[in-house]
């Protein structure tokens, strides 16, 4: 199978509930050892392997699979269950720790899914960090907190942490992940059709034994599509994280995202995801809109980039440089006009360390292999 026929097929394993005649498709398609490697590889990447091994479990599937992928895809599921499972204690702890100050944070993403009950199961989600979202007051004073709690950061003092969308990393000896404290839900660009007085609006109240919100079902569609396609440019490269595929389907379970369009200014680029969506899961009510030029466009793009991993290198290449390009030049021109971004380049630029982990940025950019 080819890598575009590999994507798709995974895909429809993930929408195995709306495609239960698949299963005799997959056994015979797995049962292939080069397919079944470069499947295996594919939804790696792509971080669900862990939602395969239920989708196949629940359509007794595993018992057809070759021995060694059984065990790997069970393996793996209890290892990401166990790890998701002291994430969960690791919120609890925060949790505690900000609640004694009347902190209530809002958890974003894959935590606040799981506290949302959006998957069948714990270990369903692979989580890379906790994204916490407060109000700009308590931003500052919730980042203290974990500090005194043993929680630190290596952000470098050239950067004003009470201007940025989320305050720098923070980690803690014995802790699964790390945690992300945002004063801001999404990039500074994006606040003006999202922002926290928006999900203050719709948010919901989660009480198990510690006091916190996660997001409205038609907020978490929205912060899906901007973390997705336009923070971290998957409009723009022209590839889609499966990952972020699967929790926009199992939304559509639970709402119509047809009424999150009005609520999106880049309507165009929202209207083209939900359409790869559907045409991925191969779900036609997934989200009934006809398709546009600028949808048939990005799934061209999207045909490219599977097809080929040059063009998708080259493409993604193209655009990181020059959106960085773009933004040396704003700050640039900015700066002319803004005493404080004047101050913020002067610092950056007067520091010697500045120069070593902005050179890293770029060689972890063009060292990644996808």
């Amino acid at each position: 199978m080819t890598n575009k026929e590999l994507f798709f097929f995974a895909a429809k394993c993930l929408s195995l509930d709306d495609h239960p005649d698949f299963k005799e498709e997959i056994i015979r398609i797995i049962s292939d050892e080069t397919n079944s490697q470069n499947f295996v590889r594919l939804c790696s990447n792509h971080l669900v392997l862990p939602v395969i091994y239920l989708k196949f479990i629940s359509h007794d599937i595993l018992p057809h699979l070759p021995n060694g992928l059984a065990e790997f895809l069970v393996e793996v599921y209890h290892l990401n269950l166990n790890r998701n499972e002291k994430i969960l204690k690791q919120v609890q702890e925060i949790m505690y720790h900000l609640n004694k100050h009347e902190i209530y944070p809002t958890l974003l993403k894959g935590t606040g899914n799981i506290l949302d009950n959006l998957y069948s199961s714990t270990g369903e989600r692979m989580i890379g960090d906790i994204d916490l979202l407060v109000s700009e007051d308590d931003y500052l004073r919730a980042a203290q907190i974990l500090e005194n709690d043993g929680y630190f950061h290596d952000n470098p003092d050239y950067f004003e942490v009470k201007d940025m969308k989320h305050y720098p990393r923070l980690f803690k000896k014995g802790m699964p992940v790390d945690v992300e404290i945002h004063r801001l839900p999404v990039r500074i660009e994006y606040t003006k059709m999202y922002n926290t007085d928006l999900i203050d609006q719709e948010k919901k109240a989660i009480n198990i034994g510690f006091s916190c919100f996660v997001l409205s079902d038609k907020h978490k569609v929205i912060h899906n599509f901007i973390h997705s396609q336009l923070s971290d440019k998957g409009y723009s490269y022209g590839l889609v994280p499966l990952r972020d595929l699967y929790d926009l389907y199992l939304l559509t379970k639970r709402t119509d995202i047809s009424q999150t369009i009005p609520f999106i200014q880049h309507k165009s680029k929202a209207i083209s995801y939900f359409l790869f969506a559907r045409k991925a899961f191969n779900v036609p009510d997934l989200f009934p809109h006809h398709e546009t030029l600028t949808s048939r466009l990005f799934a061209i793009k999207n045909d490219l980039n599977l097809r080929s991993y040059t063009i998708y290198r080259t493409n993604k290449s193209l655009v990181y440089m020059t959106d960085r390009i773009n933004k040396y030049l704003m700050q640039i021109v900015k700066s002319f006009y803004s005493g404080e971004m004047r101050r913020s380049l002067i610092r950056r630029l007067s520091n010697r360390h500045w120069y070593k982990n902005h050179i890293y940025t770029y060689v972890d950019f063009f060292s990644r292999k996808k």
